[in-house]
């Protein structure tokens, strides 16, 4: 009876009063809990401008010393790069060479779609003149519009038509002896000979030149 009783009046777990420092911990466990839910996680496969650059000219077969130095020194790189993989993907041209002309354009991107356009759609075998000309070309787009129009209905060479869109650039229709600005006559006003110029303080006419005698 006695270990019955005993038994019977030991205090339970459940009845049991927490102690206050086991009470706080609890209390920071939860809280720190909650803040951890609140504040969202950054996502761990978020890569830099110069990450994807360095990514894409390794896959465009550019060595890892070139794509270092042309990554760190561009001003947009996630264009140099997407510049020198579509050339090199989508024409027959070298990496080094597609590198050395997206470093030295404003606009890679039109360079590379300048350079893409001509050689899909006029059948060029030409790879590095059509990539000199377009890196050269203030308007790479127009030029590769030009070039295409060209070669297609007056049925000229690549080359040829390569050599006639870039000379348009070098020398502007404003300066061309054949331009004329609309609603402008080509013929120059006719100088009349011998013309003298007025004075400057003409004499009145009206001014008697002799005085009367009174």
């Amino acid at each position: 009876m006695s270990r019955q009783s005993g038994v019977g009046c030991r205090p339970s777990f459940r009845n049991r009063t927490l102690s206050p420092f086991f009470q706080f911990c609890t209390s920071q466990l939860a809280i720190a809990g909650l803040f951890a839910m609140a504040i969202p996680s950054e996502p761990a496969t978020a890569l830099t401008e110069f990450q994807v650059c360095a990514a894409e000219l390794l896959r465009a077969e550019v060595s890892p010393e070139q794509a270092s130095r042309a990554c760190a020194e561009a001003l947009a790189p996630k264009d140099l790069s997407l510049c020198v993989l579509r050339i090199k993907v989508l024409t027959p041209t070298k990496p080094n060479d597609a590198l050395f002309a997206c470093t030295r354009v404003r606009r890679p991107v039109e360079l590379a779609s300048c350079v893409v356009d001509i050689n899909k759609r006029t059948q060029s075998n030409e790879a590095p003149s059509v990539l000199d000309h377009c890196r050269r070309s203030l308007l790479p787009i127009r030029f590769s519009e030009c070039v295409v129009g060209l070669s297609r209905e007056i049925d000229v060479s690549v080359p040829r038509a390569l050599q006639s869109c870039i000379t348009a650039e070098d020398f502007p229709r404003e300066l061309s002896p054949a331009f004329a600005p609309p609603g402008s006559s080509t013929t120059a006003p006719l100088l009349t000979p011998n013309f003298t110029p007025p004075p400057a303080n003409p004499v009145r006419v009206d001014t008697p030149v002799n005085p009367v005698n009174p």
